[in-house]
């Protein structure tokens, strides 16, 4: 009888509890469900993966520079300041004092390779400023019994008046020696203050455009954008086409890494690098100085380094 009796009120104290729990539940139904949707939609999806699924929306960007660069009159002066003292100095020297022992040595050795060559002098291709710091780029001008001048092209960097590194860039050969920074022309309007501005400028045009990762199909979508801002379309098309095709969904994943500056075409040259998971890609925006403005946004770099 004992054993029955336990066996009852176990059973009992179970079916209570069941109820107790059934009755709970019913009663918080509803604050349930509220809370399960309110929930879900506090739950943000990156608008990057609605766009394009394969984009994951990292917001990485290259390392930019610093565009306070104040007068630019005054850096065009100390580019050609610094070649002049580095003629002066070779002509006291014939030593090529700006270069490292070993690329002096490799460079006289190009041009002592055949007799009644030698260098005459170094002129001066551009200035600039990069992620290494500011730069001046020189051709040394190899003369022989030919007509032919060759161009040993070497870019250095220096602060103040002292050169701190110099890489060898390349070599180009014609009838007269390159000089693309004179010093009789004006510096005028640089164009570097408005370099950042007018990228945001271009960066908002393509996104509301709509025209970012999978929808941007054809260089030809870009015609219209590139007309609105001022550029070239012919040259500008596949430079946007290429920027929005790799960029994320704010167009955020590239930024200003560099610019040049040349008399001869009188432009400055904004250097733009962009970063996706794979690759990195790089833009030139040339700034005009005849006519302040810009004028194009292209794919690559684009320099006076390459010029005859």
């Amino acid at each position: 009888m004992k054993k029955l009796n336990k066996k009852y009120i176990k059973w009992i104290v179970i079916l209570l509890l069941f109820i107790i729990i059934v009755s709970s539940y019913a009663l918080n139904l509803g604050k349930i469900k509220d809370k399960t949707i309110n929930g879900i939609a506090q739950i943000t999806i990156p608008f990057s993966l609605i766009v394009n699924p394969k984009n994951i929306d990292e917001d990485i960007a290259p390392k930019a520079i610093s565009l306070n660069e104040g007068d630019m009159t005054k850096a065009k002066q100390d580019a050609i300041n610094l070649v002049s003292t580095i003629n002066d100095d070779y002509d006291n020297t014939k030593e090529l004092s700006f270069l490292s022992n070993e690329q002096e040595k490799s460079l006289l050795k190009k041009v002592h390779n055949k007799p009644h060559r030698y260098i005459a002098k170094m002129t001066l291709l551009n200035f600039g400023k990069d992620i290494n710091g500011k730069y001046i780029t020189i051709s040394c001008n190899r003369y022989d019994d030919t007509k032919t001048i060759v161009s040993y092209r070497y870019r250095l960097y220096y602060k103040g008046d002292s050169i701190k590194s110099a890489k060898y860039l390349n070599t180009k050969s014609n009838k007269y020696p390159p000089k693309f920074v004179l010093n009789d022309i004006a510096m005028g309007k640089a164009g570097i203050d408005q370099a950042k501005p007018f990228m945001q400028r271009l960066k908002t045009a393509i996104i509301n455009s709509n025209l970012t990762a999978t929808n941007a199909n054809e260089p030809g979508n870009f015609n219209q954008i590139s007309i609105n801002l001022g550029l070239n379309p012919d040259k500008s098309n596949i430079g946007l086409f290429t920027l929005a095709k790799n960029s994320n969904s704010r167009v955020s994943n590239s930024s200003i890494v560099g610019y040049q500056i040349s008399d001869v075409p009188r432009y400055t040259r904004i250097y733009i690098k962009q970063l996706s998971k794979d690759n990195s890609y790089y833009y030139t925006l040339t700034f005009n100085r005849n006519s302040s403005r810009f004028v194009n946004f292209q794919r690559g770099i684009i320099s006076t380094d390459d010029n005859n």
